[in-house]
Parts: structure tokens; sequence; C-alpha cells
């Protein structure tokens, strides 16, 4: 069954994109390409939608990748040094009938969709959520296979789920939303074509950050940044 949404509360910093003067760096087809019109479209809330599969062999990452979101989120929210905005995070299941999941995610008007780190986005997956962003999170996996996580990492996705009994692609998931937030912070909107003009700017500038905390006060300082988190360079 879909677990249910968890919303918190994420600091979302409205920053001009005309601020942002970092050239993109080339990047691998599964990540957003920025599109001619970026006018704000969002509501105030950045409600992310993911594809995990949570049942069948793949199940124990997919879980691991839930709990990686739902980490990002929390480590999001800890920053309460600025005023806030809402969270969402849907979960939904790679492993069903991935047209009633897309069509679900389309109905809910989600602005990011997370793709299973462990598997290819499938052709044409993102005309088919309505105009969210759609991120492949192999995108993130160094070498296109996401690894176990390591210890302290382990420790602390398993905060967000004790009962984990595998951890890759939790990282990868972390990741993934932490960018798609600071795509956010750079554009000043949650909206899809935002984030997908946002994104290739979050890991493509010369201030290298690993945090939620660095990357945004290296945007307040009006640096570009270049996100790496906790998977590094991308591939």
């Amino acid at each position: 069954m879909p677990r249910r949404p968890m919303i918190a509360a994420v600091l979302l910093l409205a920053l001009a994109l005309t601020g942002c003067t970092g050239a993109p760096a080339a990047k691998p087809s599964t990540t957003p390409t920025p599109v001619a019109s970026t006018a704000p479209t969002g509501d105030g809330t950045l409600l992310i939608g993911t594809l995990f599969p949570m049942t069948g062999e793949s199940a124990a990452s997919g879980a691991a990748q839930v709990a990686g979101t739902e980490l990002a989120v929390r480590d999001i929210l800890a920053d309460q040094t600025t005023p806030t905005q809402a969270v969402q995070l849907i979960h939904r299941s790679s492993a069903g009938d991935l047209a009633v999941a897309y069509a679900d995610l389309a109905a809910r008007g989600v602005d990011l969709v997370l793709w299973d780190a462990a598997t290819a986005l499938p052709a044409g997956a993102g005309g088919l959520v309505g105009s969210a962003a759609v991120v492949g999170l192999i995108d993130f996996a160094n070498g296109g296979t996401p690894l176990a996580a390591t210890d302290e990492f382990t420790a602390r996705l398993k905060t967000a789920d004790p009962t984990l009994t595998a951890t890759a692609g939790g990282a990868e998931a972390y990741d993934g939303v932490i960018t798609g937030a600071l795509a956010a912070v750079i554009t000043g909107d949650d909206g899809g074509f935002s984030l997908m003009a946002g994104w290739p700017q979050v890991v493509s500038g010369t201030a290298v950050c690993a945090s939620w905390g660095e990357c945004v006060f290296a945007i307040s300082d009006d640096q570009t940044t270049d996100y790496q988190g906790i998977t590094g360079r991308r591939s």
C-alpha cells in the first residue's frame, strides 16, 4: 500500500535566477534539461513524488530510498535560521502499474519525481507526470550502480527506518531531494519548470558544498554551487 505523505517545513530562500552566473556543465541524459520559460508556477509547497520498488526482489533498495528522502527532508528542516515553507513527499511503487502511478502523481500536481536509483528512467516518463521535473536517480550512482552506504550514513538512514535490511540507493535518494530543494532556492520557485532550469546550476558551479546548509550559505553569498552531497561528483 502507498505510504502516507510526509509533510515538513522546508527552507526555500527566494533568490533570483539572474544571480547565478555559472555556466551549466555537461549533464547525463537523465538530468532535467533547462527550458526557455521559467515563469513561476509553484504554489509554495515543494511536492516531491517518488517511484521506488516497494515489492519484489528490489523492495529492500526501495525502502532504503524512501528512508533517504525522508532523512533529507529532516536535515533541511533542521536549519531553522530563516522562515520556512512546506514540502511533501508522496511515495509510490515503481514495481506496480506504472501508468496508474504516473496518473496519480500527475493528478496530485507533483513538482518533482525521483525515479529508482538502480534502473534507467523509462523513456517518455516526464511527459506522463504533468509538468513535473522527472529525475532518474541512477544519475547520482557513480559508475551507474548504487552502492551500500557507509557505516555512518547507514546509521543515519536507520533513524528514518530502523527496519532497513539494505542501504543501496539511500544516498542517491537523499541527494536527489537536496538537489531539488536547492534548485527551488536558486530559482525562488517550486514549480516543475523552474526546478528543471535550476537543477543543472546546483551541480555546475565553483563553490563545492556537501550539505544543504553549506550550499544555502554559498547561494546566499552569491556563489554558484557544486553540490556533491553523499554520493560525490556526478558520474
